[in-house]
């Protein structure tokens, strides 16, 4: 009877030995599946040692580079390597700061705006738009006179620059005003109007290739008394030609304040939008994804208010601006793409 229950006991003990190795497996796949999601996530996770509130970036077509400014004019233009996590700063012209880059839709190109700095002061009234070789840095101009010039993207087939021009203010919140989308040919340097509608502000724009998507507020009206009267909110608007419509954003989700839009390769709308905290604090924005006409949006990821997102063209991926701590970081948003 003893040797049965000893036997017994032996045969318990190694079942529950079994079953503890087991658990022990299992866990460790657990955590090992974590951790490798962890370091997954890490990978497409790039710290930059910089410190900003806001900023821009382009990312290159083929997804390899990451072309981004700051708020600080002591940050310049810097280059993120995407495979390496390497950083280069971009050497601008003496006096002058490299800003808002654009890459063109085949990769070869670089178009940014270079503005004048005096006694370590933006010189607003002093842009011009250049082209930069991304393999030498090699710049050259391709607007001339004085002007506010704002935001340039590429058309698809790289023959013109997209931009905004505006007026430079004297007093007021910003800095220029009265914006209107402009072109200048590649190849004969003429500049063109493509809008009459002196935006209060402009926002960013991509060429998809059919039309133009960008966003821009539209100017407040002021009575005899100068009070402000009326005001409507930023929007995102399409360039078909000589017609301009307004896109109408799906906003019953509570989405408002559209900003920045950009096109995927399957003509999928992305733009920044906000929505009100539930707590009635400041806005919570995102990245939103939405059809081609506003409809049907999803929110993606929540962004940093003032910090911007980019799409390689040739891959879809997305990389984002945010924030650890006081740090900027870069970081990719993985996005479920329909196919249909």
């Amino acid at each position: 009877m003893t040797n049965c229950v000893a036997r017994f006991n032996c045969a318990s003990h190694h079942r529950n030995t079994i079953g503890l190795i087991g658990m022990v497996l299992l866990l460790w796949c657990a955590m090992y599946s974590l951790n490798a999601s962890a370091a997954d996530a890490e990978k497409k996770l790039f710290r930059t040692g910089l410190t900003a509130k806001r900023g821009m970036l382009s990312v290159a077509p083929d997804g390899s580079r990451l072309l981004f400014t700051t708020e600080s004019l002591g940050h310049g233009l810097r280059l993120l390597d995407l495979r390496s996590g390497a950083i280069q700063v971009i050497p601008p012209e003496p006096n002058r700061i490299w800003e808002m880059p654009n890459w063109s839709h085949d990769g070869k190109q670089v178009v940014a705006v270079s503005t004048a700095v005096r006694d370590n002061r933006y010189i607003v009234g002093d842009q011009q738009l250049i082209l930069l070789d991304p393999a030498t840095w090699r710049h050259r101009a391709i607007t001339t006179g004085d002007g506010v010039r704002n935001l340039p993207f590429f058309s698809a087939n790289g023959k013109r620059v997209y931009y905004f021009k505006g007026v430079k203010r004297e007093r007021g919140k910003t800095p220029a005003s009265r914006f209107d989308l402009f072109s200048v040919d590649l190849d004969t340097g003429q500049e063109r109007q493509l809008t009459d509608e002196k935006f209060y502000q402009a926002g960013g724009g991509c060429d998809g290739g059919e039309s133009l998507v960008f966003s821009a507020i539209q100017s407040p009206k002021f009575p005899p008394q100068g009070k402000l009267i009326g005001w409507v909110k930023r929007g995102l608007f399409r360039q078909e030609g000589n017609r301009l419509t307004t896109i109408a954003v799906d906003t019953r989700s509570g989405l408002f304040e559209f900003s920045e839009p950009a096109l995927d390769q399957r003509g999928n709308l992305y733009f920044i939008a906000a929505t009100e905290r539930p707590d009635g604090g400041n806005f919570l924005w995102f990245l939103v994804r939405s059809e081609p006409d506003g409809t049907n949006p999803k929110t993606l990821a929540e962004l940093p208010i003032s910090m911007g997102f980019g799409i390689a063209r040739n891959t879809d991926e997305i990389w984002a601006m945010d924030r650890r701590g006081d740090e900027l970081v870069f970081r990719s948003v993985t996005v479920a793409i329909p196919n249909n």
